[in-house]
């Protein structure tokens, strides 16, 4: 009851500041920014308490599309509206565009596209959807269907459309299709971890059809009129210390997960909170900014996936052989999974572990991104070496322990099954010359985040949507965890702003 009275009393404060025009909103506190600089609450019932210190809501530009976030998802939201001849703004915390989708690995689950078709692949998205709704039951996940239904079907003309209309490249499928890799699978240009092939042309594309960017702006509150209507943001301006007003008819959030804020993973996922995050920068702005408006978070309890510090490393196993060891040199996991081998690890109290191939890892069809990590992770490095006496050494790990690993292993290959961890995909033996990298585990995407509609606009509690906001990608609850679903997610929700702007 004291919830709901807190609530009533909130938007009976945002409908009073009639008399200041606008107001922000801002970690669950209001703060008056009347155009002649009273606080709202004092010029409009004179019996509430003005918030000192705040600045007067002075609107430097307006956009028909404000879009906070330059990721996979905020740029993905972004191509329906301006490709409608909508004024599209994106905006970003960083001085780079596309957020942390640039050092993603790039692994996209994409089923039907053009490119697979024309390899010879046949696939249907909605054939993919319905080996995917299983698993989401399984874990409990049935409450917004419909949209995951839409993330996932989206993503095969998020991909087609991307290599047709923008400019994106990929990697020819026949580089890889007839090795036993997941041909469901589309890579940047290069292999794995090349996503400026895919992401500067999508940039540069949105650009040149009309949308903007903007650049160290970090959004720290909505500005809402006195109805309690959002119609617009305030930023800071990182680079020159100043306060910047957009006005937007339609805003979507895309601002990512909240990995890198401790405190919100202390709260919401504690079993991790000794992680380290993979990268600095989700820190749950867009949840805080969303919650404060009246959004509702669901799902936050969900562990985030976990990554190795070296994270295209672990998808080496998709294709091409490899064989990953504990400290002590016994074999943990299926080689076949890139999530499977931190999370092990983490919850096996290993510490760290290891990734051991050879030159068919090298010369495979990932060979740039192998050689890649290779020369840029040295000091994770170890090999070649001849034997696995000398591997083991080099490994610090007992060399009979190995050694018997790889007899196991490799008896295992010679009966084309792995009895001890089901691993599917290449289940090869590995030759001398070999070599290791060392992973650490990391916290990598959260699954919790805001309430949405069908169509990614945000909600309260009660499921009632909050005029003109809308959400996409890691804002979402678990909205997918590669590149693809966010795309697909912010597809979803560019798509809804084009239909709400016609009305």
């Amino acid at each position: 009851m004291e919830r709901r009275e807190q609530g009533m009393n909130r938007r009976t404060f945002l409908k009073a500041a009639v008399a200041s025009g606008a107001v922000l909103v801002a970690g669950g506190a209001l703060a008056g920014c009347a155009a002649n600089g009273g606080g709202a609450s004092a010029a409009a019932s004179g019996d509430a308490e003005r918030v000192v210190g705040t600045a007067p809501v002075s609107f430097a530009e307006e956009t028909d599309v404000l879009i906070l976030g330059t990721g996979i998802a905020g740029m993905s939201a972004a191509m329906d509206p301006v490709e409608a001849g909508h004024k599209v703004m994106l905006v970003d915390k960083l001085e780079r565009v596309g957020g942390e989708s640039f050092i993603a690995c790039g692994v996209m689950n994409v089923s039907g596209s053009k490119m697979q078709k024309d390899a010879g692949i046949e696939g249907d998205p909605e054939e993919k959807w319905k080996a995917y709704a299983p698993v989401l039951e399984k874990q409990g996940q049935t409450d917004d269907m419909e949209y995951k239904h839409h993330v996932y079907v989206y993503q095969t003309g998020w991909a087609d459309r991307v290599a047709a209309d923008y400019g994106g490249k990929f990697q020819p499928l026949a580089d890889y299709k007839d090795t036993g890799a997941p041909t469901s699978m589309l890579l940047p240009e290069h292999g794995i971890g090349d996503m400026t092939t895919v992401l500067t042309p999508l940039q540069k594309g949105l650009e040149e059809k009309g949308a903007t960017y903007k650049l160290n702006l970090r959004a720290t509150n909505f500005i809402v009129d006195a109805e309690g209507t959002p119609i617009g943001v305030r930023f800071h301006d990182e680079k020159n210390d100043g306060i910047v007003d957009i006005k937007a008819s339609k805003i979507i959030v895309a601002t990512g997960g909240f990995s890198c804020n401790q405190e919100m993973v202390s709260t919401y996922v504690p079993s991790q909170q000794r992680l380290g995050p993979l990268t600095v920068n989700s820190m749950g702005e867009g949840h805080q900014l969303c919650k404060a408006l009246g959004g509702s978070y669901t799902h936050m309890d969900m562990e985030a996936n976990l990554m190795s510090d070296l994270a295209q490393v672990t998808v080496w196993g998709y294709f091409g052989p490899n064989v990953q060891v504990t400290p002590q040199g016994t074999r943990f996991i299926k080689e076949d999974q890139s999530h499977d081998s931190p999370t092990a690890c983490y919850e096996g109290g290993f510490g760290y572990w290891w990734t051991i191939f050879d030159n068919q890892l090298i010369n495979g069809s990932q060979k740039w991104n192998v050689e890649l990590n290779m020369k840029n992770n040295a000091d994770r490095l170890v090999g070649p070496f001849d034997t696995l006496d000398e591997l083991a050494a080099a490994m610090n790990v007992p060399a009979d322990t190995l050694k018997a690993t790889f007899e196991s292993y490799d008896a295992q290959v010679a009966a084309g099954e792995d009895a001890e961890f089901g691993k599917k995909l290449f289940l090869q033996s590995l030759a001398a010359p070999y070599y290791a990298m060392k992973h650490f585990p990391y916290r990598y995407k959260t699954h919790g985040g805001m309430k949405i509609t069908t169509d990614g606009q945000l909600t309260d509690k009660d499921g009632t949507p909050i005029p003109n906001v809308y959400c996409a990608g890691s804002t979402v609850a678990d909205s997918g965890s590669d590149l693809s679903p966010n795309a697909g997610s912010g597809l979803i929700a560019g798509k809804a702003v084009v239909e709400a702007l016609k009305a």
